[in-house]
């Protein structure tokens, strides 16, 4: 089954994002729209410098199960060398040191064990990096289905504006008819008056479709970061997928691919390590230290001397702070549990709906295009009735109507039905 859901996907993604239909020579396909968007969106920029600094963290985490090494020189001067005065009948004095002091010293330190905090904390900056990268993955879903929408937005403004050219044209051509009928005296003035009222809303109707145009176009070059008025040149159709999977399998492969889910479950994982962590608070520290010193009167002057050790550091009371913070962890991992749980719920919903829409949005364009045909076919037969005067100009006025809302019905339908799937495909994390 599992190869059935990944071939339904692959199929619809195919449709949707590889291969947009009739594009013309040197356009832009919606594959060439999302690569572009993802190279230059600052949205996106900005998560990958998120994922460099959790990089940053975990080499930093890593580096301190590593052994440290500490040097340091110095030179002290006194005032008079050190001695010692022996209260004999003569005293004698015995020199203790010198006024020159030079001293050189090298340390280094392993940590041998910790209760497993250095090690776990590792592990849970390695998780926040890869939690970094999910939600770049996330970031990326999210602009993907905006230049979507942006992308067929425009497709669908534009075949607009060419519905409202045709139906100013057709409008137009029963206006001469009209106003040759007037002419002979074949109908009234008031027939004549709403046929040239029909055309002024056309041309209203015209000079709004090509506004939504500017702005559909400016919309989509700002989602890729373009200069808001470069020309925008892309395919002329949107394609239709249909949803071949049933919605437990879209369900299930939300649950295995959503980059928020797969962040939770990060998260709980680092809960379950933070509770190691704060465990290591009630065990001993061990770590190996070795240190070589060399000192003298002058820098060529020397005596060496070197020294191994090994130490154990064990906190055995600290006012019950190892204890709340213990208790603080295991909180907090159970918090992670119930927020995967009430995660997965919304995402079943968010599926449920996008699965349903979909489902909606096919059923709504099998209608329209059903519609298409008939209203064609009534403007058809009331224009012909109309040049041999057996129907009014209302009649025919009403059925070029018809048709334009019918074919921007057809439009919007389209343009839906590949939004929603695209929102589907997004619900799963697959987009």
């Amino acid at each position: 089954m599992r190869n059935t859901i990944r071939s339904a996907i692959a199929l619809a993604v195919s449709v949707l994002i590889m291969a947009p239909v009739d594009c013309k020579a040197g356009s832009m396909t919606l594959e060439d729209a999302l690569r572009v968007a993802l190279e230059n969106n600052p949205q996106i920029k900005a998560q990958d410098q998120e994922v460099s600094i959790k990089e940053m963290e975990e080499r930093s985490q890593l580096a301190r199960m590593l052994p440290s090494a500490d040097v340091s020189y110095g030179y002290v001067r006194l005032n008079e060398a050190p001695s010692i005065t022996v209260p004999l009948a003569e005293p004698l004095t015995i020199p203790m040191g010198t006024k020159d002091n030079y001293e050189l010293s090298l340390q280094a330190k392993q940590v041998l064990f910790a209760g497993g905090a250095l090690y776990n904390a590792y592990l849970v900056s390695k998780n926040e990096r890869h939690a970094s990268m999910i939600e770049r993955e996330r970031a990326s879903r999210q602009l993907k289905l905006q230049v979507i929408d942006a992308y067929y937005g425009v497709i669908k403004a534009r075949q607009m504006l060419e519905v409202a050219k045709s139906s100013m044209a057709s409008v137009k051509s029963l206006l001469d008819m009209s106003q040759a009928f007037f002419d002979q005296g074949m109908i009234p003035k008031n027939n004549l008056l709403e046929a040239q009222v029909r055309y002024a809303e056309t041309e209203q109707g015209l000079i709004t479709a090509e506004n939504a145009v500017r702005i559909a176009e400016t919309g989509f070059n700002l989602l890729l970061a373009r200069a808001p008025s470069e020309e925008v040149s892309i395919a002329e159709e949107i394609p239709v997928a249909k949803v071949d999977m049933t919605l437990e399998q879209a369900i299930e492969q939300a649950f295995e691919n959503r980059q928020e889910i797969r962040v939770a479950k990060t998260q709980l994982d680092s809960a379950h390590k933070g509770v190691t962590i704060a465990r290591s608070r009630f065990m001993p520290n061990v770590a190996a230290t070795y240190t070589y010193t060399r000192s003298g009167e002058d820098p060529d002057v020397e005596e060496d001397s070197w020294k191994v050790g090994l130490g154990l550091s064990w906190n055995l009371f600290e006012g019950g702070a190892g204890v709340w913070g213990y208790n603080k962890a295991s909180y907090t991992r159970a918090k992670a549990e119930y927020l995967l749980e009430s995660l997965k719920n919304m995402v079943t919903l968010e599926v449920k709906s996008a699965y349903l829409n979909t489902l909606e949005a096919q059923a709504r364009l099998k209608v329209a295009e059903r519609a298409i045909d008939q209203a064609q076919e009534n403007f058809r037969i009331e224009k012909e009735r109309y040049s041999f005067q057996v129907s009014t100009s209302t009649d025919v006025l009403r059925a070029e109507t018809l048709l334009a809302q019918a074919r921007n019905n057809l439009i919007s339908a389209r343009a839906d039905q590949a939004k929603a799937m695209a929102s589907l495909l997004a619900s799963m994390g697959t987009l």
